[in-house]
């Protein structure tokens, strides 16, 4: 019988919460592919997180996690834990999401890349395939990534009918990895935020169907909350560290068990936030920072929860699908790398849910990328959208009616893979990156050719890298046939120095 060691303590503890829970770029205007037609449309309610993880209860991604709302709604609904972003960064994974295209084939790979408006203006995106059925449509909160932190007009500015105004985040700067308790709970800018959806859509008859998106800042750093949220949570000396982090001993990347299996682009990857580790860890403050990512996670879902209330007591309850969905996931010193920003589990792996009329419940492992949100919505809703978006369709699946529409999600970064800034990337086919997530395995294969894969069936925190086991060429050969062939060059650009220094902290 194997010694129980710590790491098999949590390989037992991971299966053992996940069973739990789960019982719980041709820019080219294109032609429209036409949507079945028949009954009465559904609203929309489109809600968006920010940086949050698989730290949900019903997701199981931590002992300690708080979230009442996310887990009663995966109940009510379709909640999908083998749900992936396209790309470990805002910018990115939502422009991924709301133009329905892969960073590989527009070149938006990272916050240093250009945005949708400035690489494809005429481009429709999901919002505007709602507009132009005749949804109204409605915003506030962070939905794209550049317009909300400034408070200026929409980046899509001809597919919203109704954008609200929204608090602005004053918070940007230098020092994104803080954490405190501070504020009301009234006055959070999520809870204005969902206060404000229902009051002028949520809790209203409208005389046609309405597409509402709620942008959550949290639990996007800086990790300022009120107290209330922290008092959820034990001491910070009392907390488990994340599941994930097999050695909490070492947290000089030399002496670290956790990345000497890594290739050297690997360590690359893992260098880019590596800073950030060896302060916190360096200080004695690791689970204090857990504890203030916590608290933020638990202020979403509790303005989420406000939200979906609001929406249960109005007249728009029986006919609103609900999707909720992250933009990326988090590191918290797994690998000795913190925030995102890489190809690993903790980093890609996300919190999906449908819910709402024709959406069967049940919990679901059936894969699913967040690109595939804007087929599977306009499907749902019976919306015509462009022939040419990328992703799949899981209406049918959703509905009950078919089996998993994905065998794999590939997810991409760029990063310099000689160094250690990302800001740093060039066009060289050797700074682009991929992950290949099958059900069983992920595969990390990098620019330079180095190679990471994991068996998932027996090692989900990523632990063991088999990629040069002569046992697994086989595999490794097969999941490379997913890694595209002939990526997009980064879409590089000038940006302003006001939004270029911002980003650096996304």
């Amino acid at each position: 019988m194997e010694p129980l060691t710590r790491r098999r303590l949590l390989v037992n503890g991971a299966e053992a919460a996940a069973g739990a829970a789960l019982g719980a770029a041709a820019m080219a205007a294109p032609a429209v592919a036409r949507a079945p037609k028949g009954g009465d449309r559904p609203n929309v309610f489109f809600v968006a997180i920010d940086d949050m993880n698989d730290w949900t209860g019903w997701q199981g991604g931590y002992p300690l996690a708080s979230t009442p709302n996310l887990d009663r709604l995966a109940g009510q609904g379709v909640g999908l834990h083998r749900a992936y972003a396209d790309a470990p960064v805002c910018q990115a994974a939502r422009a991924a999401v709301l133009f329905g295209r892969y960073p590989w084939r527009t070149g938006i790979y990272t916050n240093a890349c250009l945005n949708w408006p400035r690489v494809a203006p005429d481009r429709v995106s999901l919002v505007r395939a709602f507009k132009d059925a005749g949804y109204l449509t409605t915003y506030t909160g962070k939905i794209h990534h550049m317009d909300w932190r400034w408070n200026t007009a929409p980046n899509d500015p001809a597919s919203w009918t109704d954008p609200l105004p929204r608090p602005q985040w004053a918070d940007t700067g230098k020092e994104p990895l803080i954490w405190r308790a501070e504020g009301t709970r009234e006055k959070t800018e999520d809870m204005r935020c969902a206060r404000l959806m229902v009051e002028k859509h949520l809790s209203k008859r409208h005389d046609r169907p309405f597409f509402a998106a709620f942008g959550l800042r949290k639990p996007h750093p800086k990790w300022v909350a009120p107290q209330t949220y922290f008092d959820r949570f034990p001491q910070a000396d009392e907390m488990p560290y994340p599941l994930g982090a097999l050695d909490t001993l070492h947290s000089a990347m030399a002496r670290n068990e956790d990345v000497k299996d890594l290739p050297e682009a690997g360590r690359a990857m893992a260098r880019q936030r590596y800073s950030d580790h060896l302060d916190i860890a360096g200080k004695g403050a690791w689970k204090a920072y857990v504890k203030g990512y916590l608290a933020c996670i638990a202020e979403a879902d509790d303005a989420i929860g406000v939200a979906l209330d609001g929406l249960a007591k109005g007249p728009n309850a029986s006919n609103t699908i609900v999707v909720v969905w992250s933009d990326h996931g988090w590191q918290l010193g797994e690998k000795c790398t913190w925030q995102k920003f890489t190809l690993w589990e903790r980093a890609l792996r996300v919190p999906v849910i449908f819910a709402g009329p024709g959406v069967k419940p049940r919990a679901s492992r059936a894969l699913f990328s967040t690109t595939d949100l804007y087929k599977t919505l306009t499907s749902l809703a019976g919306v015509d959208r462009p022939d040419d978006i990328d992703g799949a369709d899981h209406a049918a699946f959703l509905k009950g009616k078919a089996k998993s529409a994905r065998d794999a999600v590939v997810s991409s970064w760029a990063f310099d893979v000689d160094g250690d800034d990302p800001a740093k990337i060039s066009k060289a086919r050797r700074d682009l990156h991929f992950s290949v997530r099958t059900e069983s395995h992920r595969l990390i294969a990098y620019g330079n050719g180095d190679l990471e894969l994991y068996d998932h069936r027996v090692d989900p925190y990523e632990w063991t890298n088999l990629a040069e086991r002569k046992s697994e060429r086989d595999r490794v050969a097969k999941m490379l046939e997913r890694v595209p062939k002939t990526p997009a060059p980064p879409a590089l650009g000038a940006k302003s120095s006001e939004v270029a220094a911002a980003d650096d902290d996304d």
